[in-house]
């Protein structure tokens, strides 16, 4: 089984970028990956914009062909009584599993005061909060949680690209040191992930892709590293479905 963790639906309006249902679906049925968890690109700074994306997903949840399940992106700006209602809506409603901070898209902090709203939400409804890392310095420097990782050591945290290429030395000290990191290192390189493994383990690191044309390039990547078929189990499906709590039977 094959599940990523980091797909993306909708149109991206500060990468210029777009992903339909149809393409995600395609893609996945050619790479033989059986499930991702969908989260959206960014839209415009509206919460009726945030609403919609986060509806499309909801309808790509009850897709039979393959397993999806959503992962909402607020812009952490928001009204703190808008972004919970929002927040609360796509967990209990949705049934979504987690929630995302885009530093370089949101322009927040990953510990700033709005961000530390958002790992409280992720507390009071219990799910994982995504990260991105690695384009965007500074505010996408792996680091730059560790303040919010010393106030919310209960709340799992996935450091999204693992710091990418220039910085993943950073996302895995910070899942050497902090129980509840992880690491998805989309875009990392083949030695970058083969140090993480010898750092953190595989129980720590999880597929994704994050583009549907980087899927082949990144189950090649895991494939040619990790040789042990129960090692490599744990990085494509198993740690994705044991911190997100997915049903995958």
């Amino acid at each position: 089984m094959i599940i990523d963790v980091h797909g993306h639906l909708g149109e991206d309006v500060v990468f210029d970028e777009q992903q339909t249902e149809e393409q995600l679906l395609d893609a996945y049925k050619k790479n033989g990956v059986d499930g991702a968890i969908i989260q959206p690109y960014l839209p415009r700074i509206y919460m009726e914009d945030h609403v919609r994306i986060h509806d499309r997903i909801y309808e790509m949840t009850k897709c039979k062909e393959k397993r999806f399940w959503g992962m909402a992106s607020i812009n952490p700006h928001f009204r703190p009584e808008e972004y919970d209602k929002e927040a609360v809506r796509c967990i209990r409603e949705l049934k979504f599993v987690g929630i995302k901070i885009t530093p370089i898209g949101h322009a927040c902090h990953p510990s700033s005061k709005d961000a530390m709203h958002v790992w409280e939400v992720c507390r009071e409804l219990k799910v994982p909060l995504m990260i991105h890392t690695g384009a965007g310095i500074p505010f996408s420097d792996p680091m730059s949680v560790e303040k919010a990782l010393r106030s919310f050591p209960d709340v799992p945290c996935i450091l999204a690209h693992a710091g990418s290429e220039m910085h993943h030395q950073q996302a895995a000290y910070l899942a050497a040191k902090y129980e509840n990191v992880y690491l998805e290192p989309s875009w990392v390189g083949v030695i970058g992930v083969m140090n993480m493994i010898r750092q953190v383990g595989c129980d720590k690191i999880m597929f994704s892709s994050d583009n549907i044309y980087q899927i082949p390039v990144e189950l090649a990547k895991y494939r040619s590293v990790i040789k042990e078929e129960e090692e490599l189990e744990k990085v494509l499906y198993k740690n994705a479905a044991r911190v997100y709590g997915l049903d995958v039977d």
